[in-house]
């Protein structure tokens, strides 16, 4: 033993769901995958999420557009697919205390859309889980 003090640590606080640094971090995210882009490589998609309703809705989209994935908040102009949620269904599938088929099937998780685009695309939603995952 040295005597010495380890050197301080510095812990970034986790940004909160749905705030605009939530959405700058995860949009990074995203950008960084090599996964990400690999596997959507020559795929075009958007995929658009609304939260809550009224005045508290907020709305979001993930594009894929040909290996580049990214986040932005706001409507997309023309999704491929829309999941539809109140804000406690939504935190309860981004903690993992609740999965998105579980609340499907208890009409909790609307999707308007193509299903054929959704189960087509289905490990590129798998990886956008994995890759996101540091935000939870």
């Amino acid at each position: 033993m040295t005597g010495r003090l380890a050197e301080p640590t510095t812990v970034r606080a986790m940004a909160a769901y749905l705030s605009p640094a939530w959405f700058t971090e995860a949009d990074e995210l995203l950008r960084a995958s090599a996964v990400l882009s690999t596997q959507s490589k020559g795929v075009r998609f958007v995929l658009e999420q609304r939260v809550g309703d009224g005045s508290s809705k907020i709305i979001w989209h993930v594009r894929f557009d040909d290996g580049v994935v990214s986040m932005a908040e706001g409507p997309a102009d023309a999704p491929d697919i829309v999941f539809v949620s109140y804000a406690e269904t939504a935190e309860g599938i981004r903690s993992g205390a609740l999965s998105a088929q579980a609340a499907f099937i208890a009409g909790d998780l609307r999707i308007e859309g193509s299903i054929n685009a959704l189960l087509e695309h289905a490990e590129l939603f798998a990886a956008l889980e994995d890759v996101l995952g540091p935000l939870r």
